[in-house]
Parts: structure tokens; sequence; C-alpha cells
């Protein structure tokens, strides 16, 4: 299917989409295809708020096996997709995804580098392993999303390495832009603690 497709359309994209009602999971029922497709939506009755990190990153991203992933039940959870570049699809009532599409493009994040919260070499750690930070990396300025495991309401304190970020950590700032259903405005100097809200987090950018 993939050659017949290649030759008919160059260019075009298999998508493949599942859920959890078949088998243990779809990622273990259909790798063997993973080759020839080039993203996934799986998610439905996958209960993203039960998920561990660990669950998104392997069962539900596509990243391990080089591909990309969108959320499908109710929305998914939208600021522990952003720790693996995921939103819903458009249109999804219960969760808009435009808003966060919108920080992509300001930030032109198809222009970074993303290290993940699993890379040993990721630059923003929060000191805790409940709540954990993926960056997103450009000469300048830095996107950095977090995400909450914790069972209640926590702070951090980032620890940051300037040195990889490219940034001055003397003259930086961490910006929260308004995103509409995701966070307020909000800024923080980069030693200021962080409050994050169970289930949620936050997306900051860094720059001088």
């Amino acid at each position: 299917m993939r050659k017949v497709l290649d030759r008919a359309r160059p260019g075009c994209l298999i998508d493949l989409h599942s859920n959890t009602l078949f088998s243990k999971g779809p990622a273990n029922q259909y790798t063997e295809f993973f080759p020839y497709v080039n993203r996934l939506w799986f998610g439905e009755g996958f209960k993203y708020d039960a998920m561990s990190p660990e669950q998104w990153l392997v069962e539900c991203s596509g990243i391990p096996f080089g591909l990309m992933g969108d959320m499908l039940q109710d929305g998914g959870n939208r600021w522990r997709g952003m720790l693996f570049g995921m939103t819903a699809r458009l249109p999804w009532p219960s969760s808009d995804p435009r808003p966060v599409w919108k920080v992509w493009d300001e930030f032109g994040i198809g222009r970074a580098r993303m290290v993940g919260w699993w890379e040993p070499d990721c630059p923003v750690r929060s000191g805790r392993p409940d709540v954990l930070a993926t960056a997103y990396v450009k000469p300048g300025k830095t996107l950095v999303a977090l995400a909450s495991w914790a069972p209640e309401k926590t702070e951090v304190r980032l620890q940051i390495d300037w040195k990889a970020l490219g940034l001055d950590g003397s003259k930086a700032r961490l910006v929260a832009p308004e995103v509409k259903d995701f966070q307020p405005a909000k800024t923080w100097q980069p030693d200021e603690p962080i409050a994050v809200e169970p289930k949620r987090g936050w997306l900051i950018y860094f720059a001088e």
C-alpha cells in the first residue's frame, strides 16, 4: 500500500488510527506497520489523566518510532500533550487546538529542536520526578512545556542549562503568554518558583 500510494501521489500521508478496545494497546498491535505510516492517532478509549509519562511516550506519542501523534479521547490532556508535541485535532469541541497552534506558529516550532524530558541531556528540569519539562530549542529563544503528575498543587524551581540553550541566564526572563483555555499570561525570574496545578502545566518562553 505504501509503494502504491507513493507512486500514485508522491508526498501522501498514511494516518494510523486505533483505540484500546481490540488489544492490550494499538502500539503493540500495529508496531510492524510503523515504518510505512506517517503519524498516529491513538487515543480512543485512552485515559490520559491516568496514564504514566512512560505510557504517554511509548503507547501514544509515536516518538520512539520516529512518528508524530495526536490526542483523541475527550481531547486528551493539553498540558501533558505538549511534552510530546501533541494536541487534539481540529475540529474537536472539548479541546480546540488552535490557541496552542498559534503559539507554535509565533515561536516557529518547526525550526526548533525538541529535547524531551526522557532525554538525558534535556536542558530544563523541574527538580521533581512528577513535574516534567520538554524544551523546544532554537537560536535566541526556547519554548518549554511543563506538565504535572503530582497529586496536589506544587511549586518548582527550574534547573536550567543556559549554555545548552545558548542564552545568558543573567539576562533571561521566563514568560508565559496568554493562551485561551490553557494559561494566563505570567512572567518569572529564572530563580522564582513556578506554581503548577495537578494535571496541568505551562508553556513558557525563555528569552533574553
